[in-house]
């Protein structure tokens, strides 16, 4: 197992803020060239965005042997994201006439695990976010690898209409898609988190 650090995490929201979705693809491909010279097979997966990036190099990258995605972002529940297109276009505005005192350039964040998550995150990562998962949403039925997407029935954070439509537009004809009946998003950690573990194995014992 090997778990890269995507570029603007773990670090701060302001270098978070000058990262781009292609920046954390980089960070990706080099996690997964460095374990496919390691293992001589390999599945890729992710959490919410990582997800995303799961998805993303699984549209690409022909030497993988499966994808599983854990509470992908495609639909997002909270309606600010809606603005954060205009809100990025309003900032680079303020920042070429100089009135940084009228850029919004972070929203605070309540997440639910605070000891690794930021307490603010930068209108620009939201964007960026969203930007990726577009993309990726475009090349789904490329994916034609054994797929599995797992998603929380009362996630407040990603929309489970999301995670089905992914599922729906996947290529793949060995997909399995898995709703748990979790009110929360991080549903790798606390109760009943031993059940994705177990169906993340299975699938990968499956493969």
């Amino acid at each position: 197992v090997y778990v890269p650090r995507v570029k603007g995490h773990g670090t701060s929201p302001d270098d978070l803020a000058q990262q781009s979705y292609h920046h954390w693809i980089n960070s990706v491909d080099d996690g997964y060239a460095i374990i496919n010279n390691l293992c001589r097979r390999v599945v890729v997966g992710g959490f919410s965005n990582g997800a995303g990036l799961a998805l993303e190099m699984a549209t690409r990258v022909k030497n993988i042997e499966g994808v599983f995605a854990v509470c992908p972002p495609l639909r997002l529940q909270d309606f600010s994201t809606k603005f954060a297109p205009a809100m990025d276009v309003w900032n680079k505005v303020m920042n070429r006439v100089h009135l940084d005192d009228a850029k919004m350039e972070f929203v605070e964040n309540n997440p639910e695990n605070p000891h690794i998550n930021y307490l603010r995150n930068p209108i620009s990562g939201v964007r960026e976010l969203v930007r990726l998962m577009e993309a990726v949403e475009a090349k789904l039925a490329a994916i034609k690898i054994p797929a599995l997407v797992i998603q929380s029935a009362g996630d407040p954070v990603v929309n489970p209409k999301g995670s089905r439509r992914i599922f729906n537009l996947l290529g793949s004809k060995d997909k399995e898609y898995i709703l748990f009946n979790f009110k929360r998003h991080g549903i790798l950690l606390g109760d009943g988190s031993k059940k994705v573990y177990k169906a993340v194995w299975d699938f990968i014992r499956h493969i």
